[in-house]
C-alpha cells in the first residue's frame, strides 16, 4: 500500500521504519535540516532496547500537494502543531483516510474542522503509538518494546475502518486495540502523563534526583487520580478503565513501579527526554488540563503543586 508519514520525529521515524519494513510503499514528510538528513543520510533509528541500528533509504517530501494520492496518511505531529497541518489535509482532494497519531487533546474539533472545510469526504481515524525516545544528531533513539501498542478508533464508536488497519499493520510488530472513542483515550492519556512530566520538571528532567522523594512519587499518584477524577465529573469515560481501577486498587505496586522509572534509563528515555525536547508541547497539553480542572470545579490540590515545576523550569530556561 501506498502510504505517507506526516511527520519526522520520533513516533513518525518508527511508524516509516516499521511500514517500510513490511513491504508498504512508505513516504515520509519532513521539513528543513531533518528533510535533508533522510533524503541524504537515510532514516537512521537507534532501537535502544534492542541495541541496534537501522538505516532505511524511504522516499521523502516536503509537502503534500492537493492532488497527491496514498493510501492512508498518518499525521504524527506535536498536539500544538496539528491545526497548522489542517489546511493541507482540507485541500487534498484524493487520499482517502488520514490518521492523526500524537496526544490529540481537540480531537473533536479537528474532525469536524476537516469534515466542514474539505472537498473530499475522507475518512479520519485517531490513533497514538506507545513509544518513547529523543532525537540525536542525524537519527532517532526509539524506545519501544518488541511488539509496541498502538491505539486507535474513530469518535462516533464505529468500528467499519478495522478492515484497513488489519490490512495496513498485518505483517507488523505492533499490537493494535481499538477504541469506542479516542477522545477519551487521549484526556485519559493527558490526566496521567502529565503528573509524570511535572515529576521530570521537578527534577531538571533527571528523574534520578526525585527516585527516593517518596512525597513526590505520592503526589504524582494523587494528581492522576485527580486528573481522572476531573474528566469524570465533565462527562468523560476513563479508557482505559482498567488503569485506574489498578492505580487506586494497587497503589503501593504503582508506586515502586514509578520508582524503579524515575531510578532507570527507561525513566529518562521514555519521560525525561521527552520533556526536555519538547516543552512547549507539554505546556500546551498542561493548558488543556487547567482548562478542565477550572471547568469541573473540583478542588486539584496536588495538580495544582506540581504544575508549579512545569511553569519554574520553563522560567529558568527562558522558554517561550
Amino acid at each position: 500500500m501506498k502510504i505517507l508519514i506526516y511527520g519526522a520525529g520520533v513516533l513518525g521515524s518508527y511508524a516509516a521504519y516499521e511500514l517500510n519494513r513490511i513491504g508498504h510503499e512508505v513516504t515520509i514528510l519532513a521539513r528543513g535540516s531533518r528533510y535533508e538528513e533522510i533524503k541524504e543520510k537515510g532514516l537512521v533509528i537507534r532501537h535502544w532496547i534492542q541495541r541496534r541500528t537501522t538505516v532505511d533509504k524511504i522516499k521523502v517530501v516536503k509537502e503534500l500537494l492537493s492532488d497527491d494520492y496514498y493510501d492512508v496518511t498518518f499525521i504524527v505531529m506535536q498536539a500544538l502543531q496539528v491545526e497548522a497541518v489542517l489546511p493541507a489535509v482540507s485541500q487534498n482532494v484524493r487520499c482517502p483516510l488520514f490518521v492523526f497519531v500524537g496526544n490529540d487533546d481537540k480531537a473533536r474539533e479537528i474532525s469536524d474542522k476537516i469534515k466542514n472545510t474539505s472537498a473530499n469526504k475522507s475518512m479520519v481515524l485517531f490513533g497514538f503509538f506507545s513509544i518513547g525516545g529523543r532525537r540525536e544528531g542525524e537519527k532517532v533513539i526509539s524506545v519501544h518494546t518488541k511488539h509496541p501498542d498502538f491505539d486507535i478508533g474513530d469518535l462516533e464508536g464505529k468500528d467499519d475502518y478495522k478492515p484497513i488497519i488489519e490490512k495496513i499493520l498485518k505483517k507488523s510488530r505492533v499490537k493494535i486495540h481499538y477504541h469506542i472513542n479516542m477522545e477519551d483515550f487521549f484526556k485519559t492519556h493527558i490526566a496521567f502523563i502529565m503528573p509524570l512530566a511535572y515529576l521530570a520538571y521537578m527534577s531538571d528532567c533527571d528523574l534520578r534526583k526525585v527516585a527516593r522523594n517518596k512525597k513526590a512519587l505520592n503526589t504524582v499518584i494523587d494528581a492522576i487520580i485527580e486528573g481522572c477524577d476531573v474528566l469524570v465529573k465533565l462527562g468523560y469515560k476513563i479508557d482505559p478503565e482498567r488503569s485506574i481501577k489498578f492505580m487506586k486498587k494497587h497503589r503501593i505496586i504503582v508506586y515502586f513501579g514509578l520508582k524503579l522509572c524515575a531510578v532507570t534509563p527507561i525513566g529518562r528515555l521514555a519521560i525525561s527526554d521527552h520533556c526536555k525536547s519538547a516543552y512547549m508541547e507539554m505546556e500546551y497539553l498542561d493548558k488543556a488540563l487547567l482548562e478542565w480542572t477550572k471547568k469541573s470545579n473540583l478542588m486539584t490540590p496536588n495538580i495544582d503543586k506540581l504544575r508549579g515545576y512545569l511553569i519554574k523550569y520553563g522560567y529558568n530556561k527562558n522558554i517561550n
